[in-house]
């Protein structure tokens, strides 16, 4: 159903959004060589690979090859499902346990990775802003809405993130709650020690792997999200779009605010939509504008779904194979 709607917004409103016919969409990514493909797919694998730093260092004894399988089986559950981040978070969990990592030492990996992925999301709007001024390209109102949000979301979450970090009364607090909502609940699971115990646990032992780990984190994180844009520029790029980097930025800074709206699998849809309309609105083509985005988004989102698809299918054989094995 979801997806069904998530075609239905690209099909009938990227033309109106772009201001082009699909026929001319289609005739611009007509034109893509062999040789092309190959350089975007070698960025696209690059990005992910950079990334698994940030990963390996939320969760220590994690190897590069098996973080680049989570983010991967992750993203092919998360891509199929409207809010799929549970799903793929659960599908992430099963394939942890089975490498023997304890369900908290997982749950750290999953809070500490998505939040540094969060905070990035928040920052780069304003990054972009900067940007275009420096740039001397004027400012539509949609990256500046965009930026707005983000420093208010970023304020926010920097807020909550320090309260919960400065010390374990904010999180004893909330772990006291829970236990007094488990004794009522009786059907609710009980920790042993008490949820207050083991929320303070968890935060000390997340602010060790951010102290430790921190410079893996952001800077996986970063190298990550320079190489998506790259990658965005490159698909423009390819299809004729003559772009400036800033502006390129900026779509990209708007991709990233807009995929937290995930009423669709992955967003698809509202994002297309955002950043051909970013594209457009700093007077870029607009067949090539959108058929740029579309490139760009059948590598970040659509090539998640059959790689991602192929790992997890290579662990649960690998899995069923040591398990007759044994």
């Amino acid at each position: 159903m979801t997806g069904a709607l998530a075609t239905g917004i690209v099909a009938l409103a990227l033309p109106k959004v772009a201001g082009a016919e699909w026929a001319d969409i289609a005739t611009a990514l007509k034109g893509l060589t062999v040789g092309q493909l190959a350089v975007l797919t070698v960025l696209w694998l690059a990005g992910l690979w950079v990334q698994t730093p940030a990963l390996t260092a939320a969760l220590p004894g994690l190897s590069h090859r098996r973080a680049l399988m989570l983010n991967l089986t992750g993203s092919f559950v998360s891509n199929l499902l409207p809010l799929g981040g549970a799903a793929g978070t659960v599908a992430n969990w099963r394939m942890a346990r089975s490498w023997g990592f304890e369900s908290p030492a997982f749950a750290r990996w999953a809070v500490l990775t998505n939040l540094v992925d969060t905070l990035l999301k928040f920052v780069l709007p304003g990054l972009a802003l900067v940007w275009l001024g420096v740039a001397g390209v004027e400012v539509s109102s949609s990256v500046s809405t965009a930026a707005y949000v983000g420093l208010g979301l970023l304020t926010a979450s920097i807020a909550a993130v320090w309260l919960v970090a400065r010390d374990d009364r904010a999180v004893r607090w909330l772990g006291r709650v829970a236990d007094r909502v488990v004794a009522r609940v009786h059907f609710l699971p009980k920790a042993d020690e008490g949820y207050a115990e083991r929320a303070a646990s968890f935060r000390r032992e997340s602010a060790g792997l951010v102290a430790a780990g921190w410079g893996r984190m952001v800077g996986g994180k970063l190298a990550y999200a320079a190489l998506q844009a790259v990658l965005l520029w490159a698909c423009l790029r390819v299809v004729g779009a003559d772009v400036h980097p800033a502006i390129v930025g900026a779509a990209f800074a708007v991709e990233r605010i807009l995929t937290m709206a995930a009423i669709t699998p992955g967003a698809t849809g509202i994002v297309e939509l955002g950043m051909t309309g970013v594209l457009v609105a700093f007077h870029g083509e607009p067949a090539t504008a959108a058929a740029g985005v579309l490139l760009y988004r059948a590598f970040i989102f659509g090539m998640e779904i059959p790689v991602g698809g192929l790992s997890m299918l290579a662990w649960s054989l690998r899995r069923r194979s040591l398990a007759l094995a044994a």
